[in-house]
């Protein structure tokens, strides 16, 4: 029998109309570069007086968690990180806008395999707990989530082929990371990689009677960013200070990602932009090497979407995204 190989993997997602409620999984999320599931189940050990053994195994919790890691093409994911989305259709483009909602939807996800026999695991009642948009010098935009799953099955069933799109993925040389004053933000000097950090904090509510999570509870969110730069000047600093001399209460800024083709809205359009208000920088830091140039780096915290929001365009019709 032949070693399966990542070549004949098939992942695919469909929203859910009820959690737990498996869908059809027929939409892409990007590039794939790598999916981890990992099923657990507990397993209460009995004791008892009078021996050291282990009188009974009893099977109790039992759940998913993954990790997905992507090449973004699209927004889809989006969705499910901040809960809720609206389209808007320009040409050939569309403007899919992200907003934060008190509830996140859920997913079904198909991690298939073809081969002589197809190897189909379906896994439904999905969330993203967390989530890190990754850009590094001269690579690609990349994003890496982490979630669970209400639970999880194998069927005896035709694996779905794989879908690869043909949208164009964003690059480090599209990019531009802004700080300062919030919708008046000016881009960072020789941005050299940068992070967003979503956290869904996912409480998971379990009951008698059943081994699966009920429901799964979208708790605080965080939302934390930390890029580097070439130090040039003290701009960045003086932000985390709240002046050139230390202060008690530095001023809330606003901070903005950007990543686009370079293309006019309705004519092939491809980009992703993120603009966070309200954040305070929480670590600074300026290390020196005998030798090499200085970099600095920096974390800070936001509170919420800004005006310009979050956003995603790409050619995906309102229809056909979630």
């Amino acid at each position: 029998m032949a070693v399966l190989h990542a070549k004949q993997h098939t992942f695919l997602i469909g929203q859910e109309v009820t959690f737990g409620t498996a869908v059809t999984a027929d939409k892409d999320v990007g590039l794939v570069q790598s999916f981890t599931p990992s099923d657990k189940r507990t397993i209460d050990e009995v004791y008892a007086s009078g021996s050291r053994q282990v009188q009974e195994l009893v099977p109790a919790k039992s759940g998913v968690t993954w990790d997905l890691d992507i090449n973004l093409q699209n927004g889809r994911l989006f969705e499910y990180i901040f809960g809720a989305v609206s389209h808007a259709l320009t040409g050939s483009d569309t403007k899919h806008t992200f907003t934060i909602a008190t509830t996140l939807p859920s997913m079904t996800i198909e991690s298939s395999f073809n081969a002589t026999v197809d190897k189909v695991f379906i896994y439904s009642g999905g969330k993203i707990n967390s989530a890190v948009v990754n850009l590094d010098t001269n690579a690609i935009l990349k994003l890496s989530s982490s979630g669970m799953s209400q639970g999880s099955s194998s069927a005896t069933a035709t694996a779905s082929a794989a879908v690869i799109s043909s949208l164009a993925v964003l690059h480090y040389k599209n990019s531009t990371l802004s700080t300062g004053t919030a919708d008046a933000e000016t881009s960072v000097g020789k941005l050299q990689t940068s992070n967003i950090n979503i956290e869904n904090n996912i409480e998971e509510i379990d009951a008698a009677g059943t081994f699966v999570t009920q429901e799964m509870i979208a708790a605080s969110l965080k939302i934390a960013f930390d890029f580097t730069m070439m130090f040039e000047d003290q701009t960045e600093y003086d932000i985390f200070q709240g002046g050139t001399t230390p202060q008690q209460d530095p001023a809330k800024k606003g901070v903005e990602f950007n990543a686009n083709n370079g293309v006019t809205l309705g004519s092939g359009r491809r980009e992703f932009n993120a603009q966070f208000t309200n954040f305070l920088y929480e670590e600074v830091g300026t290390p020196v090497t005998v030798g090499e140039s200085v970099v600095q780096s920096f974390k800070g915290i936001a509170t919420g979407i800004g005006t310009n929001g979050v956003f995603y365009v790409d050619n995906i019709a309102e229809a056909s995204f979630s």
